[in-house]
């Protein structure tokens, strides 16, 4: 968001067509404006007193500082000298880490607010006028907190806050499902997508999931739009909602007489004086959809715009930071896709080719595709493929797949069978159920439409027999259906018959083990060969000669 507060709730003013926005859950703060003011003491002593706020604390950072001083002004402000480690919070709920490295201390509860809930908001002067890191670096800071650089940023500082009291809400812009997040498993960590672009620090890794702190995060749309899998995906308005209101409007032009349709998107509070450099000479070929921010719309929004009979998508360019890294990834792998199904040029980014597009369109050089009439349900792959689908179709491309760089969130795996055990520890952790085995056999199974290239069976793999190949397999039904990629002769326990492991397995661990103390004695080789009942009642019964064994130690393929 670009202002440094709370949004309402309500539906916002937008520039070209809205789409409609309805909340399902709301974040609330509130704010008793006590604000917490980081600053020299000369200075400080001269803002406090012209800060028109309920109450305020003065804190005098001091890295030199070996004890924390407190006194209070003959006005009765509290002013707290003491060497500053770090700040953490939002609006309603700040609060100062200070003292020393091996037992900081908590300011609010020195200063006696930590009962509240901490300080309310924060006006950190640390590097106002100097060359200095503010206390909050984010990219884009938390509600509440104001780190001006001069006094023009100070005088507007100071007028918002005296605003900031009271109760204010904003939606909770995400939703997270953690089944099918490829964050980490088993302790091995592989995709931080969300983490790379998140300009707020709202999200940190917790365990083998993510966690999203709803009070910071502040709805760029970044982490859903560099989020392989969709276990994190926007809110505000969801997917589905957002697709299926686009199609709308893309269909009420067709009626209007208006066979072909630029979606135009911006965000609700920029990107107007951008739009205007082509909509004055091309209205009738732009649309203007105000989304909430244009990192809520990802690679599934742009390719069902397209299905639904958009000639082009235009992004309005934000700036940079977090959500122009999150959107030139992904713009990169879809233009790739694009570009193999024969519709180069079709989605970018404002500041590119738009004029020359337009153009183009404009003379007719452009083909105009027929519409599509399904229905997405937040599924950001599958909407995907189903848009995908149908823009394919209509190409009459052959190919059997795209190329895709490193990294891209489609793909397959590749199995070095001559390396590969079947130990199924990839099978184990993947977050997508891409590779599954193959229940009553020894295989190793890929559904490819399902794999997330975030290489957490490459990483897990024992024997680095697992490889990615980044890549779009064009024919859904080959995508879906399952594929073997390594497939080995059964052994059967020496007594039982059971099968209970690969002739690979168990050569490599006779190989292995064969010199080892523990397995001199030909009957504990033997062991080996059995499967788990049997191997302990065989030793159990090893003072009486063992168990018969009622086979051939020998099984060969």
């Amino acid at each position: 968001m670009s202002d440094n507060q709370p949004t309402d709730a309500s539906q916002p003013i937008n520039f070209g067509v809205p789409l409609d926005v309805q909340t399902t859950s709301l974040v609330g703060y509130q704010s008793r404006g006590h604000c917490l003011v980081i600053a020299d003491l000369e200075h400080g002593l001269d803002v406090c007193q012209a800060l028109q706020t309920a109450a305020k604390t003065l804190l005098v950072p001091d890295t030199a500082a070996e004890a924390i001083e407190k006194q209070a002004t003959e006005s009765g402000l509290r002013v707290i000298t003491a060497r500053v480690i770090g700040l953490h919070g939002y609006l309603g709920a700040y609060d100062c880490r200070i003292g020393s490295d091996n037992e900081p201390g908590s300011l609010a509860k020195i200063a006696g607010v930590s009962l509240f809930g901490g300080f309310d908001h924060v006006l950190d002067l640390s590097s106002f006028g100097r060359d200095a890191t503010p206390l909050i670096s984010a990219e884009v800071p938390p509600f509440g907190y104001f780190a001006p650089l001069d006094q023009n940023e100070l005088d507007a500082a100071m007028q918002e806050l005296a605003e900031l009291e009271g109760e204010f809400e904003k939606p909770k812009y995400f939703e997270y499902n953690p089944d099918i997040c490829a964050h980490s498993r088993s302790g091995i960590v592989a995709c931080t997508n969300c983490l790379d672009v998140c300009g707020t620090g709202a999200i940190t890794t917790a365990g083998e999931k993510i966690s999203v702190e709803p009070y910071l995060c502040q709805g760029c749309g970044s982490c859903t739009s560099n989020c392989p899998s969709g276990a994190i995906r926007y809110a505000y308005p969801a997917p589905a909602d957002a697709l299926l209101q686009l199609a709308g409007l893309l269909e009420d032009r067709r009626k209007a007489g208006f066979e072909k349709t630029v979606v135009f998107l911006h965000d609700v509070d920029e990107g107007a004086s951008r739009l205007e450099q082509y909509e004055s000479a091309l209205s009738d070929v732009i649309l203007p959809v105000a989304v909430e921010e244009v990192g809520s719309i990802g690679i599934d929004g742009w390719f069902g715009a397209l299905a639904y009979g958009a000639a082009a998508v235009v992004i309005d360019k934000p700036a940079d930071g977090g959500m122009l890294q999150a959107l030139s990834t992904q713009l990169t792998v879809a233009n790739q896709i694009l570009a193999g199904i024969g519709l180069s040029g079709r989605l970018m980014f404002s500041a590119d080719n738009t004029a020359e597009f337009l153009n183009s369109l404009a003379k007719n050089e452009v083909a105009v595709l027929q519409p599509a009439s399904f229905q997405t349900f937040n599924d950001k792959r599958q909407t995907t493929r189903t848009a995908l689908d149908h823009l394919l179709a209509q190409t009459g491309t052959e190919a059997e797949a795209v190329a895709l760089d490193a990294g891209a969130p489609f793909g397959e795996v590749q199995v070095n069978t001559d390396a590969c055990t079947l130990c199924l520890a990839c099978v184990t952790v993947c977050p997508g159920r891409a590779l599954q085995d193959g229940e009553t056999k020894p295989q190793l199974k890929l559904i490819e439409s399902a794999c997330l290239q975030c290489g957490l069976c490459e990483k897990a793999c024992p024997e680095n027999a697992i490889s990615l190949n980044s890549r779009y397999l064009l024919d859904s039904q080959q995508a879906r259906a399952p594929r073997v990629l390594n497939e080995q002769t059964p052994f059967n326990c020496i007594v039982c018959n059971t099968p209970f492991a690969t002739l690979q397995i168990i050569g490599r661990m006779q190989a292995q083990l064969s010199g080892h103390w523990m397995f001199e004695d030909e009957k504990a080789l033997r062991r080996l060969k059995m499967c788990e009942d049997c191997r302990v009642k065989d030793i159990f019964e090893c003072s009486q000669g063992g168990i018969d064994v009622h086979k051939s130690d020998d099984q060969t393929t």
